[in-house]
C-alpha cells in the first residue's frame, strides 16, 4: 500500500451533488482512512476541510484529480456508521454530501481559509523606478516587507478601503504580490492554570522552614501557602496535588502567587479542561406508581419485539421518571442514551433533573453553546468505548490525566435536533420528548430533516430501542401504532391523583360588545389571576406572537408600514422603539407620521407579548412579571435565569410565546390563559388545527401539576370550534379519529407524501416562468397529485420571491423512483435554463 497509487472520495462542505476524489500523496498512503479531515483545494484557489468518505485506487474519468493538501487528524473524527447515516439523510430529505456535512459537524472541526498576500519573492524591486507604484501600493509593499504576510482584512484596515481587491488585482498583475490561503484551526482547547508545590517541599520540616521565613520577611506569601495548603486538603478542589489557580486567587493576590512561583515553592502549569460543567444538583427519585410501573413493562416489551414504542402521557403523568428507569436499564447494558427535546429552553429543568440521578455522565449538546463547547462533547462522545460506558469512575494515572477527567464521559446526551449527528459508538437507547413538536423539522438550510423521523433511521444503525413520547402524539405516529409499526403505551391519568384541570371557554366578542374587556382579559382570566395572586400561586400567560404590536397602521388612509425586503408587515418593539421585520432583521425607527398621506394619526394594532407585559403591570402593579420570548432569552444562560427565578417563586406571572408551552414543571402554577386561540386556528395549513390542538393542550399542561386543580381560560371569538370542544373535553382520541379521516379523504399525510419544490429568484418574473416550466415537466408523471405553483403565504423574503409547488406520492411508490423523477426535471431546468439565476428548494415532508 506504500507505493500504491491512491485516491480518496471526499465530502467537501458545499452545496455540490456530488463527492470529489483527490488523490493521495505516497507520502500519506500510511494515513489516509476514512472519516479523517483533509485540506483540499477546491476551484482555483481557495482551501476546504473535507471529510474522507472513501479510499480506491480508481481515477476519475472527466477531470484531473488535484492532491490532498493534508490530512489533520490521527484518528477519524466521524466514524463509518454516521457516513452511512449522512447519506440516508442527503438521499431521502434531498440534500447535497456536503449540506449534510455542514449541519453535522461543529464549525469549530471545520478550518477556515482566509486570504493573504505576501511578497513576490522572485520580484526584483531595486530595478523598478519609484513611480511604477501608486500611493497606496506603495504603502502596502512598505507594510509587506515589514510583516511578511497580511490578510485582506488588514490590508482593508491599513488602507482604510472597504474593498481592496482593485489594489491587490494591480499588485498582481505587476507580479509584485503572491495570494495564498491561510488555513486556522477554530477549535481551542480550554486552558486553565494550575498550581501545586514543588516536590522538595513535601518532606514536613522544610515546608514548616519556609513558612517560618515567610512569616517573618514575606507575611502575604505566607498566608497564600497556608491557603493552598488548606485547598489542598479538601478533595473537591485538590486533582492528585495540583489547585486551580482560579481557586487560589479567590483568597490571596496575584503578586503573592507569582512570587511563591519564581521562589520555586510553586510550580505553574496549564492543563487543558473541558468547558462543560454544570452545577451539581440533588432531589429526591419518585418512586414509580401503579400505572408508571405498567407502563415501564409494557414499554420494554414493545423494545423487546424491535418496535418504536409510542408513550402517550397526559401532561403531569410522569413520564420522565418512566424515561429514567429505561436510561438506567441502558446504562447498565453499556450503551450510550441519545434524549432529543425540541426546545433549548427545556434543556434547564431536564439537565438538572437528570444530573440529580446520573450525576455528571450527563451531557448537554445545542446551538447556544459555543464553537469549543460543541467539539468538546464531540470529542467526548466520539473517544467513549464500551469499556469507558461501564466505567463510571476512570482511573487515573497521572496529574494530566486527572485534571482532563474533569471532562467526563457523557453517556447520556441530551440536546436539541443537532445531536443526532453526533459520533456515538454504542447507542442503546433513543428518547424523543415531545415528539410532535414541529421545531424537531430543520427548515433552512438544508438539509431539511425532522430529528424524530431521522432518529428512527439512527436507531436501526445502531440496533437501538426507541421510545417516542407526548401528551399530544402527532397524527403519523398514533396512525402508525394503529398500523402496528409502533407499540402504543398509555397513562391516562395525571402522577399526582388530585391535581389536573378545569377548562373555561371565554368568548372574546361577547366581553367586547358589553365593554367588560380589561385589556387583553376577559372577566372570568382576570378574576381567577387575582385569585391566584392573593394565594401566592402563579400564573402564566401565553400569547404565540412576540413585540408589542404586530401593525401599525394609519386611521386615516389604512396605509401599513411593511418591509422592503420581505412582503410582511413591520412589527413595533417597544424596548428598542423600532419597527422589525422578523424575517429578514431590517429595522426603522416609528414614523411620527404616515408615509403615504402625511396624517399624524397612527396607532399600534394586534398585542404581542411585550404589549400584553405592560398591560399586566397596569392591571397588577404588586406582581412580579417576566416575559420568555425569543427577544429576552437572546444570552447563553437566559432561558435558566428566567425559569430559575419562576421555580423559586420569584416571578408571579410568566407571559411568553410557545417556549412556555413544552414540558415545563412548575407544582405552583394554578392559573394559565390562552390570550388568543384563534390566531392558531385560522392559519392556512392542512395540520393548523393539529398543531392548535397540540399547542393549546401542552400550555394547559402547565397547570394542575400538584394536588390542587388548576385552571385553564381559552379566550377566542370562536367559543363553539370544533377543536376548541375537543380540548375542553379532553377527547384526545376522538380528535385524533376524526383528523385521519379528513386526512384520508384528501389524501394527506400520513396517507401520502409530500414533496414541496420552491423555486426562489430576485425576479418575480422569472419565479413565474420557472414555476410553471417545471410544472409543465412533473405533470405528466403526477397528473392531479400536482399541487400549484403558487405563492406561499409570504411571497417575498430578503428580496428573494419564493413559488411554491406541491407533489403528493403514494407511500406505495419507491423512494427512489420519485426522487429520480424530481431530479430528472430540475436538470431539465437547469440545462434549459443555464443563465438564470435562481435556486430550488425541495423539502420532503414539510410541516
Amino acid at each position: 500500500m506504500q507505493n500504491e497509487t491512491l485516491f480518496a472520495d471526499v465530502i467537501v462542505p458545499l452545496g455540490v451533488p456530488n463527492k470529489y476524489t483527490y488523490r493521495v500523496p505516497k507520502e500519506l498512503n500510511t494515513s489516509v482512512e476514512i472519516g479523517k479531515r483533509v485540506l483540499v483545494q477546491f476551484g482555483k484557489t481557495k482551501i476546504y476541510t473535507g471529510i474522507i468518505y472513501k479510499i480506491h485506487t480508481v481515477a476519475p474519468t472527466h477531470y484531473q484529480a488535484k492532491y490532498i493538501n493534508a490530512i489533520l487528524d490521527d484518528h477519524p473524527i466521524v466514524n463509518e456508521t454516521q457516513l452511512k447515516f449522512w447519506d440516508w439523510i442527503a438521499f431521502y430529505y434531498c440534500a447535497n454530501p456536503g449540506d449534510v456535512m455542514n449541519a453535522a459537524l461543529p464549525s469549530g472541526l471545520k478550518l477556515s481559509s482566509t486570504s493573504h498576500i505576501q511578497i513576490n519573492p522572485e520580484f526584483n524591486f531595486e530595478e523598478i523606478e519609484h513611480s511604477y507604484f501608486a500611493e497606496k501600493e506603495h504603502l502596502l509593499i512598505d507594510t509587506l516587507h515589514a510583516s511578511q504576510n497580511l490578510s485582506f482584512d488588514d490590508v482593508a484596515k491599513l488602507l482604510k478601503l472597504k474593498s481592496v481587491q482593485g489594489i491587490i488585482n494591480a499588485l498582481l498583475k505587476k507580479n509584485a504580490i503572491v495570494v495564498y490561503e491561510d488555513v486556522k484551526d477554530k477549535y481551542k482547547p480550554k486552558l486553565q492554570s494550575f498550581i501545586r508545590l514543588n516536590e522538595k517541599y513535601t518532606n514536613e520540616n522544610f515546608l514548616r522552614d519556609t513558612l517560618d521565613q515567610l512569616e517573618k520577611k514575606a507575611f502575604k506569601q505566607a498566608e497564600a501557602l497556608l491557603c493552598f495548603l488548606q485547598l489542598q486538603k479538601n478533595k473537591e478542589h485538590s486533582l492528585n496535588g495540583w489547585i486551580k489557580k482560579s481557586e487560589l486567587l479567590k483568597k490571596v493576590e496575584t503578586a503573592s502567587i507569582t512570587a511563591l512561583v519564581k521562589k520555586d515553592v510553586f510550580t505553574e502549569d496549564q492543563f487543558e479542561v473541558g468547558r462543560l460543567l454544570f452545577e451539581k444538583s440533588s432531589s429526591v427519585i419518585k418512586a414509580l406508581s401503579k400505572q408508571q410501573q405498567v407502563a415501564y413493562e409494557k414499554t420494554k416489551e414493545g423494545f423487546k419485539a424491535n418496535k418504536p414504542v409510542l408513550l402517550h402521557g397526559v401532561t403531569g403523568s410522569g413520564k420522565t421518571e418512566i424515561y429514567i428507569q429505561l436510561i438506567k436499564d441502558t446504562l447498565k447494558q453499556g450503551k450510550q442514551v441519545l434524549f432529543l427535546i425540541p426546545e433549548i429552553a427545556l434543556t434547564t429543568q431536564l439537565i438538572t433533573r437528570l444530573r440529580a440521578v446520573f450525576g455528571e455522565i450527563v451531557g448537554v449538546y445545542h446551538s447556544r453553546f459555543s464553537e469549543n463547547e460543541r467539539v468538546e462533547i464531540w470529542n467526548n462522545v466520539l473517544h467513549q468505548g464500551a469499556s469507558d460506558l461501564t466505567n463510571t469512575e476512570p482511573e487515573i494515572k497521572n496529574p494530566k490525566q486527572e485534571i482532563s477527567s474533569e471532562k467526563h464521559n457523557y453517556k447520556i446526551i441530551l440536546g436539541a435536533r443537532s445531536c443526532l449527528f453526533l459520533p456515538f459508538n454504542n447507542l442503546g437507547l433513543i428518547i424523543v420528548d415531545e415528539e410532535h413538536d414541529n421545531s424537531f423539522k430543520q427548515h433552512d438550510p438544508s438539509p431539511r430533516y425532522h430529528a424524530r423521523d431521522s432518529a428512527l433511521y439512527l436507531a436501526t444503525l445502531h440496533k437501538a430501542s426507541v421510545l417516542l413520547g407526548s401528551a399530544t402524539p402527532s397524527v403519523e405516529s398514533y396512525y402508525n401504532c394503529e398500523q402496528s409499526k409502533y407499540t402504543l403505551v398509555e397513562l391516562n391519568n395525571q402522577y399526582v391523583e388530585s391535581g389536573g384541570t378545569n377548562i373555561e371557554v371565554c368568548d372574546i366578542n361577547f366581553f367586547e360588545k358589553s365593554n367588560q374587556m380589561k385589556a387583553c382579559l376577559t372577566p372570568p382570566l382576570f378574576k381567577a389571576i387575582e385569585n391566584a395572586l392573593s394565594k401566592k400561586q402563579q400564573v402564566i400567560l401565553f400569547q404565540n406572537r412576540r413585540g408589542f404590536a404586530p401593525y401599525t397602521e394609519c386611521k386615516q388612509c389604512g396605509h401599513v408600514p411593511h418591509c422592503v425586503q420581505c412582503d410582511v408587515s413591520l412589527i413595533y418593539h417597544k424596548h428598542s422603539q423600532k419597527l422589525t421585520c422578523h424575517y429578514c432583521g431590517y429595522s426603522i425607527a416609528p414614523p411620527k407620521t404616515c408615509t403615504a398621506c402625511g396624517s399624524n394619526n397612527l396607532i399600534y394594532k394586534g398585542m404581542g407579548t411585550e404589549k400584553i407585559e405592560e398591560d399586566i403591570e397596569v392591571l397588577f402593579p404588586n406582581a412580579k412579571i417576566a416575559r420568555m420570548d425569543l427577544d429576552s432569552t437572546r444570552s447563553k444562560y437566559a432561558y435558566k435565569q428566567i425559569i430559575d427565578d419562576f421555580e423559586s417563586g420569584n416571578i408571579d406571572i410568566l407571559i411568553g410565546t410557545q417556549m412556555v408551552t413544552k414540558g415545563l414543571d412548575f407544582n405552583n402554577v394554578n392559573v394559565v390563559g390562552v390570550l388568543n386561540a384563534d390566531s392558531i386556528l385560522n392559519f392556512p395549513d392542512f395540520r393548523s388545527f393539529e398543531k392548535a390542538f397540540q399547542l393549546i393542550t401542552q400550555v394547559k399542561g402547565r397547570a394542575g401539576r400538584s394536588s390542587d386543580k388548576g385552571k385553564v381560560f381559552i379566550q377566542t371569538t370562536q367559543p363553539q370550534h370544533h377543536v376548541i370542544n375537543y380540548i375542553s373535553e379532553n377527547k384526545i382520541k376522538n380528535f385524533l379519529a376524526d383528523t385521519l379521516a379528513e386526512r384520508s379523504q384528501y389524501n394527506y399525510p400520513p396517507f401520502s407524501r409530500l414533496f414541496e419544490i420552491n423555486i426562489i429568484s430576485k425576479d418575480v418574473n422569472e419565479v413565474n416562468h420557472l414555476a410553471n416550466e417545471l410544472f409543465m415537466l412533473l405533470k405528466p408523471t403526477f397528473n392531479e397529485n400536482l399541487l400549484g405553483p403558487e405563492f406561499p403565504l409570504i411571497s417575498r423574503i430578503k428580496n428573494q420571491y419564493y413559488k411554491r409547488i406541491l407533489i403528493k406520492t403514494s407511500k406505495k411508490e419507491t423512494a427512489l423512483s420519485t426522487r429520480q423523477i424530481i431530479y430528472t426535471a430540475l436538470d431539465n431546468l437547469q440545462n434549459t435554463f443555464k443563465d438564470w439565476r435562481y435556486k430550488v428548494a425541495v423539502d420532503v415532508d414539510p410541516v
